[in-house]
């Protein structure tokens, strides 16, 4: 089982090399985080873009050992378009120096971009550190749905669920978050969780253990389980946290980054290819993150 980062960095160095096809491959920090995911040995990019100016982030990176191929592109949709055909055969999708929506735009595009008949969520992978020995444990959906249904939610579950797969979880306990550990019929998200509990118990969910709905120091701390008599298989232990919605996801994977400070990486899962959509205030390191486990899941 895949434990923190560096775990995973290691574990990809045993892998074939994948491509990372960048859409506005002039992001510097986009051009790092590759340089740094090929001198650990385990990706090379191709970039897609305004020649000229990608060539002065290279200059500014230092040495280019890491490009397979530079696409030129005259604007955002032809970088789009561009990247996306490329990715279709095989690697890879990052946001460089593009606007998401343009982006993607391109990738759901119903004739040739990347969707499927799987719903796309985010999944957010953080290292939590509270014990001796990290581990990593994921969250969604803080990046795509708004305020998903109960069909939705399950697609997202099921979308974590095969990261965790690729992480070495066999069977990951997923816990479906919300304020209070009771079904509460004035609050939606409680019955939405116990009503996808049951389904997991009834064998309609598989793959995963789910409970719901706990409150977060439940789901992640067995004292705080305990002390509330909280008997379950999830609680205290979750290797999946299951957000009612957006903007909860959202502020949580933030707080995590600039309060916590701790190492995360996320990825959009549901497409053809894996694809990246970082934060533009990602840095170099984050944006490595999220390129492994962009490669570990392209495998």
């Amino acid at each position: 089982m895949i434990d923190s980062f560096q775990e995973l960095f290691k574990n990809l160095k045993t892998k074939r090399e994948v491509r990372i096809v960048v859409a506005g491959g002039e992001d510097l920090e986009s051009l790092k985080a590759l340089k740094a995911c090929y001198n650990l040995g385990f990706g090379e990019a191709i970039l897609v873009g305004d020649k000229k100016e990608i060539e002065k982030s290279i200059s500014l990176v230092g040495e280019d050992c890491f490009i397979q191929d530079i696409i030129e592109a005259e604007n955002e949709a032809d970088k789009a378009r561009k990247a996306v055909e490329k990715a279709k055969e095989g690697g890879t999708l990052l946001k460089g120096k593009i606007k998401t929506a343009n982006l993607l735009k391109a990738v759901l595009n119903k004739e040739w971009g990347l969707r499927t008949n799987s719903i796309i969520s985010d999944v957010f992978v953080f290292e939590d550190r509270r014990e001796n020995i990290p581990r990593l444990v994921l969250m969604s959906d803080g990046g795509v749905n708004i305020r998903p249904d109960v069909n939705t939610l399950i697609s997202i579950i099921n979308n974590a669920v095969v990261v965790a797969h690729k992480l070495g979880k066999e069977k990951p306990k997923v816990a479906l978050l919300a304020a209070v550990e009771t079904i509460n019929p004035d609050m939606e998200e409680t019955i939405k969780a116990g009503m996808i509990a049951k389904m997991n118990q009834r064998g309609q969910i598989t793959g995963c253990i789910i409970d719901g709905p706990l409150a977060l120091d439940n789901a992640v701390s067995e004292y705080a389980a305990q002390r509330k008599g909280i008997v379950s298989p999830v609680a205290g232990q979750a290797d999946i946290l299951i957000v009612p919605d957006i903007a909860s996801g959202n502020i949580f994977g933030k707080a995590l980054t600039y309060y916590a400070k701790l190492p995360v990486g996320h990825i959009l899962v549901g497409t053809r290819v894996p694809v990246i959509i970082p934060s533009r205030a990602d840095d170099s390191e984050t944006k490595l993150n999220c390129i492994a486990l962009s490669i570990l899941c392209s495998m």
